[in-house]
């Protein structure tokens, strides 16, 4: 590197840091006492990482989900780097009561790291030093990236991409050295990739996109393209093959969900890439169309809009006089058009095409595409290739206009675009950084002030064996999903932090789905025994509740602790750890008694009326899964009505239960949704309700049961519709609320109120 461009680029760091220290300096001045995030999601990812480093070893994370803990590779805890600061601090220097302090300053230090890779980028297409000066720090306080500190850490990492994108260029001009940039690309992917597998994915999809490109250019010449291709390839392929190999053979996971939600929902559209932050189309345009969701934001500034807008006009009015595309005019360069070309077609795979049109078919034919929920983070990719791209042609066009004797109109264009980009980028780090100094008071450096609460009350934390939060909070695989209880997590997860207690639930998309369910089910009736418990010691739970209201099962659970600190915000309570199946047995001995006194009619047993009771066993159904009885209804896609009936209005202003069970199964996202409509006599839909499929804690097996309350009127009919894909449901029951119904199954389990009447499953 030459003298005056290692000077360029060491001014460009002192600037870079300048800003940083600028924006950041609060953070900078005290890095452990701010969190950037204050919500769920950005205090799981700082809680896992620092009790990782603090507690844990090994590729084992317990700090949820107990008693099974989780792989660290699937819980956002940086893997990679938070074993070498392990190593830091068992050999060399403490840090690990410093989780948050360490992760605001990498953070921090990313966006520092990347600068010179886009310098140098910039100036290997020969782009003067100050105006490559000027663009780095555009690009860089552009990045979409910026929008993840409030959340998304480990998306933080803004060198990632410059980095990758540098030496990939390196490895495409560089033939005698290919080797060593290759070799380099993919020790940033497995750095990346054991950072997030996102990194992974992001560093296969842009060479394979490159290769295509690389392969259509070359099209007349594949057999000399072979080996470049087949290097290429390797480069790609390595990473994922690595990330994906270590996690499958270290996980002691089996069921862990292939379909998460979100493939067709997160994803870029025109306007995620080309809609100012402010702009008058959101005004003049209907919200529905200038619509995007947050995930696919990769906005390219101002002068890459106007850029767009120029050569989509341009290529328009050509087209209509039927005259040649002038496609040198705005793509002289071979080289950097391999990269744009290779870019665009990275942006098209973020905006979901060609899969949501129509082409669903083409996850299944490769599922691991399924993995990624948040397509619109690959748009990123054409974020850094495109606005480096615009800042080469907009001194293509300086030099051009300048050529052309007009340096005045040279000089506006310039001009202008530098102010509308860095006007961009001052309010991208304006708009990212608005809400993120906020004050340190989950995660703190000192534990003193939280044992001092055990202190005061006379208790230990080692008395305890887990942490149990209310209200509930937890997903399964985004099927069943409670976030009612997200600030709760954000006490629990405190409370662990300072304490060393592990928690029961969790809120990983990835969590194995057997775990995810015995966690849910925990606060299922007592009906249902609770089989997470046997993999439980005999100690107390510590059940941390945020003052706010509980549901009825949430109260029933503190109703039976022992209330031990509290202040206006929490209660620390000891609940016995026998209580979940000292009520399921107590409830299962009184039904046995009360089932030899029950008149039976047939297979109902009851102390009603029969007449006002319905039943569906879907003997004749054809499922490969079954909860009671031969048979359940079973549809591989579509809707649904299960009944089209009317009910006898029960006495005494009863209610009548509708429950029946649904099936826990893994091929898709989500549960099937299901409705209760009521029509008059004449047909016309009255009332329309959607019955709660995906927030429920009666979980037995893979089964869910769904229950809805309804006061049935006189002179009107009421359907039951499900929708979805691979709905499988049994045992539908409808009783008056206060009538006891036993029914007799010939095969498998007897139902009670509709809860199988199993001791213990």
């Amino acid at each position: 590197m030459k003298k005056k461009e290692t000077l360029t680029l060491l001014v460009l760091l002192l600037v870079t840091a300048g800003i940083l220290l600028w924006v950041f300096r609060p953070v900078l001045q005290h890095p452990n006492s701010y969190i950037f995030s204050r919500g769920a999601d950005g205090i799981k990812n700082y809680y896992n990482f620092s009790y990782y480093l603090k507690y844990d070893t090994g590729i084992r994370f317990d700090g949820v989900n107990y008693p099974y803990g989780d792989h660290l590779q699937f819980i956002n805890s940086h893997p990679l780097y938070v074993q070498v600061l392990k190593f830091v601090d068992r050999h060399l220097v403490r840090i690990s009561p410093y989780g948050v302090g360490i992760l605001n300053l990498t953070m921090i230090l990313s966006l520092l790291l990347a600068v010179p890779f886009l310098f140098l980028i910039l100036r290997r297409f020969r782009l003067p030093r100050w105006y490559a000066f000027w663009m780095a720090l555009a690009i860089l306080f552009l990045s979409p990236q910026l929008g993840r500190l409030g959340g998304h850490f480990e998306m933080s990492y803004v060198f990632f991409f410059p980095l990758y994108l540098y030496l990939m260029i390196r490895w495409y001009d560089d033939l005698r050295r290919r080797w060593l940039w290759g070799t380099l690309m993919v020790l940033t992917a497995l750095a990346g990739g054991f950072t997030s597998a996102y990194y992974a994915a992001f560093f296969f999809v842009f060479p394979i996109a490159f290769l295509l490109v690389r392969a259509w250019v070359m099209r007349h010449d594949l057999r000399h393209f072979a080996g470049e291709a087949l290097a290429l390839f390797t480069i790609a392929v390595i990473p994922v093959l690595a990330v994906k190999g270590f996690s499958t053979l270290t996980d002691w996971v089996t069921d862990r969900p292939h379909n998460p939600w979100g493939f067709y929902i997160y994803h870029a559209n025109i306007w995620s890439i080309f809609l100012p932050f402010k702009s008058e189309l959101t005004e003049l345009l209907p919200g529905r169309i200038t619509r995007f969701q947050w995930e696919g934001r990769a906005f390219v500034g101002r002068p890459a809009l106007w850029l767009a807008l120029i050569i989509t006009g341009t290529f328009i009015w050509y087209l209509l006089r039927h005259r040649k595309l002038p496609m040198k005019a705005f793509f002289p360069d071979t080289e950097i058009n391999l990269f744009l070309s290779a870019s665009v077609i990275v942006l098209l795979f973020s905006m979901c095409i060609p899969f949501r049109w129509g082409l669903h078919f083409l996850t299944d034919l490769i599922p691991p595409l399924k993995q990624f929920r948040a397509l619109g983070r690959f748009a990123w990719w054409f974020y850094y290739v495109y606005t480096i791209f615009t800042a080469w042609l907009v001194w293509v066009f300086f030099r051009w206009l300048r050529l052309k004797k007009l340096p005045v109109v040279a000089g506006i264009v310039l001009v202008a675009s530098l102010a509308a980009w860095t006007l961009d980028a001052g309010m991208n780090v304006k708009k990212s950084t608005k809400y993120i100094f906020n004050r340190n008071d989950r995660l703190e450096s000192s534990d003193a002030e939280y044992r001092l609460r055990f202190r005061q009350a006379g208790r230990d934390p080692r008395e305890f064996q887990a942490i149990f939060f209310l209200p509930f909070a937890n997903t399964s695989g985004d099927k069943l999903y409670f976030e009612r209880g997200l600030g709760a997590f954000g006490e629990a997860m405190k409370a662990s932090y300072h304490t060393h207690i592990p928690i029961v639930e969790s809120f990983s998309p990835r969590l194995s789905f057997s775990q995810a369910l015995s966690s849910i089910q925990m606060l299922a009736h007592p009906a249902i025994y609770k089989t997470r418990v046997d993999d439980m010691n005999s100690r107390p739970l510590l059940l941390v509740v945020r003052k706010e209201p509980l549901n009825d099962r949430e109260q029933w659970l503190l109703d039976r602790a022992k209330v031990w600190w509290e202040d206006k915000y929490i209660r620390l309570a000891s609940v016995p750890v026998e209580v979940f199946n000292d009520a399921h047995r107590q409830w299962y001995d009184s039904i046995q008694k009360m089932t030899d006194t029950l008149p039976c009619y047939g297979e109902i047993c009851t102390t009603g009326d029969t007449s006002r009771i319905f039943f569906d066993s879907f003997e004749k159904g054809r499922a490969e899964q079954v909860l009671a009885g031969k048979g359940a209804f079973y549809m591989k896609k579509g809707t649904r009505t299960l009944f089209d009936r009317s009910f006898a209005v029960p006495g005494e202003g009863q209610k009548l239960e509708l429950s029946f069970w649904l099936f826990f199964d893994e091929r898709i996202y989500g549960m099937p949704e299901a409705w209760l409509e009521r029509y008059d006599w004449q047909g016309e839909r009255k009332e329309r309700v959607k019955l709660n499929t995906r927030s429920t804690h009666d979980v037995f097996g893979r089964w869910v049961r769904v229950q809805h309350l309804f006061r049935p009127e006189e002179a009107s009919r009421y359907r039951l519709i499900v929708k979805g894909r691979y709905v499988t449901v049994d045992a539908l029951l409808v009783r008056p609320e206060q009538t006891l119904v036993l029914i007799r199954e010939g095969e498998g389990p007897d139902l009670f109120n509709n809860y199988p009447l199993v001791n213990k499953p």
